[in-house]
C-alpha cells in the first residue's frame, strides 16, 4: 500500500534474520535523518555497513566533479598546471562539506568508502602512467638528463630526514640528533623520513610536459633535458617508493626486495610476450571481450602480487603499464580508459586528499609545532629541490638563469607525490600534521613551477629592431635557411620538390628544418620526448648549437603509432633530400602543440634557427583532378596566426601535383612570379630568381603594371617614419613602393639578361579582370605560380573588382582567385608574406651590382632610399667613404 512505511522481506538461508530492501517513509522532520539514504542492512546492526555510505560517495564525487569546473574556470586566467585545480578543488570542497554539510554529505564514517575508491582509482591510474613511458625511448636519455635526474635526489632525502624530525612529536624520534637514537636502530623508525624525501625528489613527467607546451619551451635545450631529466627521476621515484614500503615491513636486508625485482622481471620477460600475443590476437579478431579481460584482469592481478611481496599495490599496476607494448594498441587502451579514469575515478582520490587536509590542525595544540614553523618548512621544502638543482646544474656547467630555469621546471608535482604521501600516511608513516604540511607544499610547489620558469626562461638578447630575415636581404649567394612544416606525410612531396629546386649548387648552400606538426592531447605526453640523433648529423652537431635532431624510432619487437611511423618516414625522406643534394644540411623536429598555439612554436624555431624563410601546406588538399578537398580548419588557423605573428617571411603551398614530376628527369619545371608591386611581391621574385639557379627550372615573371601609370602616385604608398636607433637618435625613412618596385626588377633584369632559363615579361592592365585574362594568356599553364600575398593590393585601381569575392584571405587577392581559374586548375601555388621593418624596407651594402646584403654584417650597412649624399644628422665621428660601387659606414652614431 502507498501509506505503508516499510515493505519486509524474510531471507532465513541468507541472514537468519530481516533485511529491508525497500524505504517509502513519510516526509520527515528536516532534522530527522533517521530515514536519509537508509539502505539494506540487518536491523541488529549498531555499526552501518560499507554499502550503506555509497549514495553519500555519489554525492561527494558529483560536488567535486562540478566543484573543480567551476574552480577551474575561476583560475583559468592564472594558467594553474592540473594537478594545482584539482588538488585545491579537493581542499574547498573536502572541507567545506565536512564544515556545512556533514550530515547529509559527508558523515566521518563516509570517508571510508571515499577513501577505498579513491585507491581503487590509482592503481587504474599508474598504469596509465605506466602505459605513457616508453622504455624503449628511455634508453637513449643523455648522460645530462641521467645526471639531473639522479642527484635531484641527493638534497631533497637529506633535507626529507631534517623537516621530518623537526615535526615528529613521537618520543621515538626525540633522541635522533643523539648517539642513542641509533643504537638498535629499528627500521620502522626510518619509514616516515623516507617516504618525506621521496615526496619530495618527485618530478611528474606528464605534468611537465604540460607546462613546457603551455610556456613555449618545449624544444628549447632546457625544455628537452627537463623533460628526459624527469623521467629519469620518476623511475627513481617508484624504485624509493619500494625500498621505503620495505623498510616499513620492519628490515634493513635487502633480500626482501627479491620478490618485487623477481616480479618485475617475470613481467618484463615472461608476462609481456604473452600480454602481447593476447592483444595482438584479441585486435585482429576484434574480440573486446578477451582485450578487457586481459587489461583489467593483468592490473588486478599484478596489483595483488606486489602486495604480497611487501610492496604497495600501485607499484604492480605500474609494472603492468610498463610491460604493454607501445604502439597503436597503446595509443587505443589510452582513448578507451583514460577519460574514465581521470574523469570519474581521480575525483575521489582528490576529494578524499581534500577532506584530510584540515587547515585547522596547524593550530591544533595538540601538535607542539609553532604556526611559523610549519610555515618555514613549506618553504624549506618548496625550495629544496630547486636549490639541489641549481646547485649540481651550475657544477655541471650551466650558466646561472639555464640552472634556476632548470630548477623551477625539477620541481613539478603530480599524482605520483600524492601517491607517496598518501602511503606514508596509510603506513603510520606521518601524523595528520605532517599529512597537512606536505599536501600543502605539494601545492605551493604546482603553483609557483610556471610563474618561475616564465620569469627566468626570459632571453637575455635584446630584439634588433632593424635586422631582417628576408630571401630579399639575403644574397643570392648566401645560405637559404628554410623551416618546412610538414602536418602529413601526403605534404611531403610538394615540400621535398620546392627544397630541390631551391638548391641550384654548391655556390647556394641550402639549410632545411623539417618541422612535423603534431596536436597535442592529454594523451600525447610521451610523444614530447624527443630524443633523437641523425648518424649523419653526427658529426656536425659536435660544433653548432643544434642539438635535437631526429634518429628513426625503431626496435625489436616494437610496434610504432601512426605519428611515429608518419615522423620517421618524414626522416627518411628529408635524409634522402641531404643526401642527394649538394650543399643540402637537413635536420628534422617535431613540434607537438595545441593548434591554438603551434604557430608560437614554429616562431620560436624559426628564430632560434634564424631561418629566412617558413613554409607551410594549406589548409586544403587536392585530389588527383587538382580540386580541393574539404578545409581542415585547424590548419588554416595555425596559417592565419602564423603569418600574422612570424618574424621571417612566410610561404603557404597549395600543393596540386608539384612533387609529382622527378626533377631528376630531363623535362623542366615551369615557375611562373606573377609581380603587380610591394614587398611581398618583391620577396617572391627573389625566391624564384633563386629558383632558377637550378638548371632544372624555367622561371616567367609577368609584371603587370597599371595601363594609365600616374607618376604623382610614388607618395600614396610611401612608408615614412621616424625610427628611434639604438643608442639614442632617430632617423627618417622615405621611401615610395613604387621606386623599390622598379630598383628591384631593374636589378633583377640587369643580371638575368643572358640567362636562357629565365624569361621576362611586362604587360598593362585595367583591372582585376584583365589581370586574370592576362595571366592566362602569357601563361596558361605551369607547374608553380609564385605570388606575393599583398593584401594592400586591394587598394590597387588594376585589382579592382576581385577583392569582393576572396574566399581565403590568407592568400591574398590574387591567389585566391587563381585558385578558382580553370586555366590553374592543375597548377600549384605559392604565396610569400614577406616581413619586413616598418620604416626600414631594406638594409644594403652595394658590392659592385648587388643590392642584396649579408646578414651576418651588421656594421657596414646603409638603409636603402639613402643616397652617399642623403645620409643627414650624423655626427662628425661618423666616416663614410665613397668609392665607385661601394658604400661603407663605420661607427655610425646616430644624432637625436
Amino acid at each position: 500500500m502507498a501509506h505503508e512505511s516499510r515493505d519486509k522481506v524474510t531471507v532465513d538461508s541468507l541472514t537468519g534474520g530481516v533485511i529491508n530492501v525497500c524505504l517509502n517513509e513519510t516526509v520527515p522532520t528536516f532534522l530527522d535523518t533517521s530515514g536519509f539514504w537508509k539502505l539494506a542492512r540487518p536491523e541488529n546492526e549498531n555499526n552501518p555497513t560499507f554499502i550503506h555510505y555509497v549514495p553519500y560517495y555519489i554525492v561527494q564525487l558529483a560536488a567535486i566533479m562540478f566543484g573543480t569546473q567551476i574552480v577551474a574556470a575561476i583560475l583559468k586566467s592564472l594558467r594553474l598546471p592540473r594537478l594545482s585545480v584539482e588538488l585545491l578543488s579537493g581542499i574547498l570542497i573536502g572541507q567545506g562539506l565536512q564544515t556545512w554539510c556533514r550530515i547529509y554529505a559527508m558523515p566521518t564514517n563516509s570517508l571510508k568508502v571515499l577513501d577505498t575508491v579513491g585507491h581503487a582509482s590509482l592503481i587504474f591510474y599508474v598504469f596509465l602512467v605506466g602505459l605513457e613511458i616508453d622504455l624503449f625511448r628511455v634508453r637513449h636519455v643523455g648522460w645530462e638528463a641521467v645526471y639531473t635526474g639522479l642527484t635531484g635526489t641527493v638534497l631533497p632525502l637529506l633535507i626529507g630526514f631534517v623537516e621530518f624530525f623537526i615535526m615528529a612529536a613521537d618520543p621515538r624520534y626525540t633522541n635522533f640528533f643523539t648517539p642513542k637514537f641509533w643504537e638498535n636502530l629499528d627500521p620502522v623508525k626510518l619509514t616516515g623520513p623516507i617516504f618525506w624525501g621521496v615526496a619530495l625528489t618527485v618530478t611528474s613527467f606528464p605534468d611537465l610536459a604540460r607546462i613546457l607546451s603551455d610556456l613555449k619551451i618545449l624544444h628549447t635545450d632546457i625544455g628537452r633535458l627537463a623533460l628526459s631529466s624527469s623521467i629519469v627521476s620518476e623511475l627513481t621515484t617508484w624504485i624509493l617508493l619500494v625500498v621505503a614500503l620495505t623498510l616499513n615491513n620492519g628490515t634493513l636486508n635487502p633480500l626482501y626486495l627479491l620478490p618485487t625485482f623477481a616480479f618485475f622481471v617475470a613481467s618484463w620477460f615472461l608476462v609481456r610476450p604473452a600480454v602481447t600475443w593476447v592483444l595482438r590476437h584479441a585486435d585482429e579478431t576484434d574480440n573486446k571481450f578477451l582485450l578487457h579481460f586481459t587489461i583489467l584482469g593483468g592490473i588486478l592481478t599484478s596489483s595483488v602480487i606486489t602486495e604480497a611481496c611487501g610492496a604497495n599495490s600501485v607499484i604492480g599496476a605500474f609494472v603492468f603499464g610498463l610491460i604493454i607494448p607501445n604502439g597503436d594498441m597503446s595509443v587505443r587502451l589510452m582513448e578507451k580508459f583514460e577519460d574514465y579514469i581521470k574523469g570519474v575515478l581521480m575525483p575521489g582520490f582528490f576529494m578524499d586528499n581534500g577532506a584530510r587536509t584540515s587547515l585547522m590542525t596547524i593550530i591544533n595544540p595538540i601538535y607542539e609545532t609553532h604556526p611559523l614553523t610549519i610555515f618555514l618548512l613549506i618553504v624549506l621544502a618548496w625550495s629544496t629541490k630547486i636549490i639541489n638543482t641549481f646547485v649540481f646544474s651550475k657544477l655541471g656547467g650551466m650558466t646561472t638563469r639555464e640552472a634556476f630555469t632548470l630548477g623551477a621546471l625539477m620541481n613539478t608535482k603530480g599524482v605520483l607525490a600524492l601517491i607517496v604521501i598518501n602511503t606514508g600516511r596509510n603506513n603510520q608513516g606521518f601524523n595528520q600534521l605532517m599529512f597537512v604540511v606536505l599536501i600543502l607544499s605539494t601545492l605551493v610547489m604546482s603553483v609557483t613551477v610556471m610563474p618561475l620558469a616564465k620569469a627566468t626562461n626570459k632571453s637575455n638578447r635584446k630584439p634588433n629592431r632593424f635586422k631582417t630575415r628576408t630571401v630579399e636581404c639575403n644574397k643570392l649567394e648566401s645560405e637559404l635557411r628554410v623551416l618546412t612544416c610538414i602536418h602529413t606525410t601526403r605534404n611531403l612531396s610538394g615540400m621535398i620538390y620546392l627544397l630541390e629546386c631551391s638548391n641550384g649548387g654548391k655556390q647556394y648552400p641550402i639549410s632545411v628544418f623539417a618541422l612535423h606538426l603534431v596536436q597535442l592531447t592529454d594523451r600525447r605526453a610521451t610523444a614530447m620526448l624527443i630524443i633523437h640523433e641523425n648518424n649523419n648529423n653526427k658529426k656536425r652537431n659536435k660544433n653548432s648549437t643544434i642539438s635535437n635532431s631526429h634518429h628513426s624510432i625503431e626496435g625489436p619487437g616494437q610496434n610504432l603509432t601512426r605519428r611515429e611511423e608518419e615522423s620517421n618516414h618524414i626522416i627518411a625522406t628529408f635524409e634522402s633530400l641531404e643526401n642527394r643534394g649538394a650543399s643540402v644540411f637537413a635536420q628534422s623536429l617535431t613540434v607537438v602543440s595545441p593548434y591554438a598555439t603551434m604557430h608560437e612554436d614554429i616562431t620560436c624555431l624559426g628564430d632560434d634557427k634564424q631561418v629566412t624563410l617558413i613554409l607551410i601546406p594549406f589548409h586544403k588538399q587536392a585530389d588527383v583532378y587538382g580540386r580541393l578537398q574539404e578545409e581542415n580548419s585547424s590548419w588554416r588557423m595555425v596559417n592565419k596566426n602564423l603569418m600574422a605573428t612570424a618574424t621571417c617571411s612566410v610561404g603557404i603551398l597549395v600543393d596540386r601535383g608539384l612533387g609529382s614530376k622527378d626533377v631528376k628527369t630531363h623535362s623542366k619545371s615551369s615557375f611562373t612570379v606573377v609581380f603587380i608591386g610591394g614587398p611581398d611581391d618583391r620577396e617572391a621574385l627573389a625566391l624564384g630568381w633563386r629558383m632558377a639557379k637550378s638548371p632544372d627550372v624555367n622561371l616567367t615573371v609577368l609584371r603587370l603594371l597599371p595601363t594609365n601609370d600616374n607618376h604623382d602616385d610614388d607618395d600614396v604608398d610611401c612608408d615614412i617614419e621616424e625610427v628611434t636607433v639604438e643608442g639614442g637618435g632617430t632617423m627618417r625613412s622615405k621611401r615610395g613602393e613604387k621606386e623599390l618596385d622598379n630598383e628591384y626588377v631593374n636589378e633583377f633584369r640587369f643580371r638575368t639578361m643572358h640567362d636562357e632559363n629565365i624569361n621576362y615579361v611586362e604587360k598593362r592592365v585595367n583591372d582585376g579582370d584583365e589581370v586574370i585574362t592576362m595571366i592566362g594568356r602569357v601563361v596558361p599553364s605551369c607547374d608553380l605560380y609564385i605570388l606575393g600575398q599583398s593584401k594592400n593590393a586591394r587598394r590597387s585601381s588594376i585589382m579592382s573588382g576581385l577583392s569582393e569575392w576572396t574566399e581565403c584571405d590568407e592568400l591574398g587577392v590574387l591567389a585566391d582567385t587563381l585558385l578558382a581559374s580553370e586555366f590553374a586548375q592543375r597548377s600549384s601555388l605559392l604565396v610569400i608574406k614577406q616581413h619586413y621593418v616598418p620604416g626600414m624596407r631594406m638594409w644594403i651594402r652595394r658590392n659592385g651590382n648587388n643590392n642584396n646584403i649579408n646578414n651576418n654584417d651588421n656594421n657596414n650597412r646603409v638603409p636603402l632610399g639613402f643616397s652617399n649624399s642623403s645620409v643627414h644628422n650624423v655626427s662628425n665621428d661618423l666616416e663614410i667613404t665613397n668609392r665607385p660601387s661601394t658604400v661603407t659606414i663605420s661607427q655610425p652614431q646616430w644624432n637625436s
